[in-house]
């Protein structure tokens, strides 16, 4: 079973780990559909609460651009932008990601 959520629902980035995530206590998964263009876009809503994204318009366009080549270069851009942005977060592997990598209007510290 598994619990598909809008990728606009992260902009209002509470919503999916106070309401969605917790609602659902791990019973099921949540996958994030919709607006994945960056490796720090996966990365977010991984923290966030995600058990995983999909990432449909990229791999379209790519396909239609460039065919099978192109699926190959976005799928490569998105897995090293996630590398890199996981590297830059001190998250060795998926594991690692955690909710006290993002910081919101709520959770950001205010003497900044």
């Amino acid at each position: 079973m598994l619990f598909s959520v809008s990728y606009h629902i992260l902009r209002n980035k509470r919503s999916l780990n106070d309401y969605i995530v917790k609602a659902v206590e791990g019973r099921i998964g949540v996958f994030v559909d919709g607006g994945i263009r960056r490796g720090t876009d996966v990365y977010k809503a991984l923290a966030l609460g995600a058990s995983s994204v999909f990432i449909g318009r990229a791999v379209v366009f790519s396909l239609a651009a460039e065919g099978e080549g192109g699926v190959r270069k976005v799928l490569k851009m998105l897995r090293d932008e996630l590398q890199l942005t996981m590297a830059l977060c001190g998250s060795p592997s998926l594991k690692h990601i955690s909710r006290h990598h993002i910081f919101t209007r709520t959770t950001f510290p205010s003497n900044l």
